[in-house]
């Protein structure tokens, strides 16, 4: 499927499970040699998309035979679709056709839990795009454990604006409603923050699942009318920074909390949740600069990343998650899914430590440190003093590294225009607190036009690391 977050790709996607068929969302903003990659592993020949969307990913259209959805619902008459109506309210679920459909093509097992649902792509930020298998299982235990933490009612209303090629994407904003009976408004750029503000008011949206870039969209084009029926903002998929809650709070009178997951665990692992009390009985439900508590199901630990032994509370190291929502396996990949597997533990390949109260809180990514004269030096701590001493909101410095003949590797600032220039961004770490060893040299800042993102609004390691190579070179020509 080659679809936005609207209601036709909500049909399209609801269309292919009913079929017992599994979907792969495509995502259309990689880069070509990205999504061919997935086309490939999954063996994709047809493509469902929609004349008026494929006219906006315009490079991507000669690859693959294309179906439209347009010429698809044109086909069905008003008599076939009321027929359709009165099977869905009156006849037993068994004969809506996904028991039949699966028996016919697994030789009379029938439809399994266990059995893939979807397919989806990482980004390839790290190398090439993995295809993440995900069963009926592991969407329908996420949906449950978002049901239990977030007790929705009938009457809240989910503004779903995440694309459904981002597995939090496809969970919360697409079977999370659906499964639960809530009302979703669908938009096809998450980006948009006029449109998106006036969604949320026109529907009076209480629900709304985003990541903490898009949040910034939200700052600068919408009002606190627009947001005023809001009671939950969550966000995933990156840290989301202090600065930008305390101005979304104080602009909007909400304070969005933070998640944190992966797409190996459809993807929600664990939550950050507003403070409850119930019969005299007050438990936190979030602590600043955490990602929150594991959802219900779902165990985690930290072990030494050299040893597996598992460290004491508070003492970071490899984070390792658990549960009914781990991946089936990487498409094709045994040998990557043995990598990321220990006894049914996912490794993460997040560095976070455990409080004693069950708090996750994340430090880094191993692909995000850096192996400097013996010690692990962490790109994302760089970061974060560059940007509290800037005062940004706005992501305008990425710090990564390139190869060093003395000490293996060299940290690299990469700073847009908003940042200033390089002198002060030289005096910022001179006089932070911070180990010399984390001080870049003087010569590795270099300025770029825009810090490079997914279209999810994650950080692009791979393009950041391979910008910072090729600036470098240029350099020591």
């Amino acid at each position: 499927l080659l679809l936005p977050s609207s209601v036709g790709g909500a049909l399209a996607n609801l269309a292919v499970a009913l079929l017992g068929r599994v979907s792969v969302n495509l995502n259309f903003t990689v880069s070509p040699e990205a999504y061919k990659s997935a086309l490939a592993q999954a063996e994709i020949r047809t493509i469902l998309t929609s004349r008026r969307f494929i006219e906006k990913v315009a490079p991507l259209k000669d690859i693959g035979r294309l179906v439209f959805i347009e010429d698809l619902a044109a086909r069905i008459g008003g008599a076939a679709r009321v027929k359709a109506l009165l099977k869905a309210l009156f006849l037993p679920a068994a004969w809506a056709g996904l028991t039949r459909h699966s028996a016919q093509s697994d030789g009379g097992r029938g439809a399994s839990a266990d059995d893939v649902a979807t397919i989806i792509f990482s980004s390839g930020t790290t190398g090439e795009p993995k295809g993440v298998m995900l069963s009926h299982r592991n969407l329908l235990s996420n949906v449950e454990a978002l049901r239990l933490v977030f007790r929705p009612a009938k009457t809240d209303n989910l503004c779903a604006i995440l694309p459904f090629f981002h597995s939090f994407g496809l969970t919360a904003c697409l079977w999370f409603p659906l499964l639960n009976g809530l009302a979703a408004g669908f938009h096809t750029s998450p980006l948009d923050g006029q449109t998106i503000a006036g969604l949320v008011r026109g529907n009076r949206c209480t629900l709304l699942f985003t990541t903490p870039t898009f949040l910034l969209a939200y700052l600068r084009r919408a009002t606190r009318e627009d947001f005023a029926t809001l009671r939950l903002v969550i966000t995933g998929a990156e840290k989301l920074k202090a600065r930008v809650t305390d101005a979304f709070e104080e602009k909007f009178g909400v304070r969005p909390f933070e998640g944190y997951g992966a797409t190996e665990l459809s993807p929600v692992a664990a939550l950050n949740l507003p403070d409850a009390e119930q019969g005299g009985v007050r438990q936190q439900g979030h602590r600043e600069g955490s990602v929150g508590r594991p959802i219900p199901g779902v165990a985690a630990k930290i072990v030494d990343p050299e040893t597996g032994v598992v460290l004491p509370a508070d003492q970071p190291g490899l984070l390792l998650i658990k549960g009914p929502n781990v991946m089936a396996g990487y498409l094709k990949r045994p040998d990557l899914t043995a990598q990321v597997m220990r006894d049914g533990w996912y490794v993460t390949g997040d560095i976070a430590c455990l409080d004693e109260d069950g708090f996750l809180t994340i430090t880094d990514r191993q692909s995000r440190f850096s192996k400097i004269g013996g010690e692990m030096v962490p790109h994302l701590a760089v970061e974060e003093e560059l940007q509290r001493e800037l005062k940004k909101t706005e992501p305008v410095v990425a710090v990564t590294a390139v190869p060093d003949e003395k000490r293996g590797e060299r940290l690299v600032v990469l700073y847009t225009e908003a940042a200033g220039e390089p002198a002060g961004l030289r005096a910022i770490m001179e006089k932070s607190a911070v180990s010399n060893l984390w001080k870049p040299g003087k010569d590795s800042y270099y300025r770029i036009d825009a810090i490079p993102l997914t279209g999810s609004g994650k950080l692009d390691v791979k393009s950041l690391r391979e910008l910072a190579k090729k600036l470098d070179a240029c350099t020591n020509v």
